[in-house]
């Protein structure tokens, strides 16, 4: 496993990943087990309903990009899908790895960084990713990558494998709840420092019990940009 010094990349800013948005400051919903945000449907299934909830809490802060999840118990992958039995009992893979932004489906999704895509790829299975992209990175002779999840699948054709990408250039799109694994609207970012040669696909989330590993290869996406969230 690489050591990576993720201080020596330059930071970006939100505004250049997404720069058709306008906004002057970030908040935080709380998604977690204990918060409760979506009320009693705590599986997101019920689209309609968790977008109201999306809605009403971004007009408290009109001003804001949403953003949250790094390290996030969520009840949302207590589901047969990520759940397995362990010599302690029943586990889920629950534990979130990386940033949500909670943006609308279609808005422009740039680079924040320069990188070469290294998958781009439709991971079409519910409450999966749907249209995937990864980005390695170079910094000190060494390589990191970021992962960008829940796209529209026209991305995947802007963005093929082997293109390179320099900051603030087009990536693609955010997809919608038809094409992004039946999410509402939103972009998941992850930092990798190991991607394990997987070519279609990669955690975004981690088992409770291999929470200091998967923490340690996937650090917290805050690390790359200017604004704290």
């Amino acid at each position: 496993m690489q050591n990576i010094d993720l201080s020596a990349v330059s930071k970006s800013s939100l505004k250049t990943m997404f720069p058709t948005l306008q906004f002057s400051e970030i908040a935080v919903p709380d998604m977690s087990v204990s918060g409760n945000f979506f009320g009693d449907d705590v599986q997101h299934e019920d689209l309609e309903r968790a977008t109201l909830h999306l809605n009403s809490f971004q007009l408290k802060f009109p001003k804001a990009l949403l953003a949250n999840g790094y390290l996030e118990e969520r009840s949302f992958y207590n589901t047969h899908n990520y759940e397995r039995e362990g010599p302690n009992g029943t586990e889920y893979r629950n534990i979130h790895l990386g940033t949500d932004f909670w943006v609308p489906a279609a808005t422009p999704l740039h680079a924040p960084l320069g990188g070469t895509v290294v998958i781009a790829h439709h991971n079409d299975i519910h409450k999966d990713y749907g249209p995937l992209l990864v980005l390695e990175h170079s910094v000190n002779d060494s390589v990191f990558y970021t992962l960008y999840g829940h796209l529209s699948v026209e991305t995947l054709t802007l963005s093929p494998k082997g293109k390179y990408v320099g900051k603030g250039e087009p990536l693609g799109w955010i997809g919608n709840k038809e094409e992004n694994g039946h999410w509402v609207p939103h972009l998941h970012f992850q930092i990798i420092t190991d991607l394990w040669g997987q070519t279609e696909n990669f955690n975004g989330t981690a088992y409770p019990s291999e929470l200091p590993y998967w923490k340690s290869i996937c650090p917290n996406p805050n690390l790359l940009f200017r604004e704290k969230f």
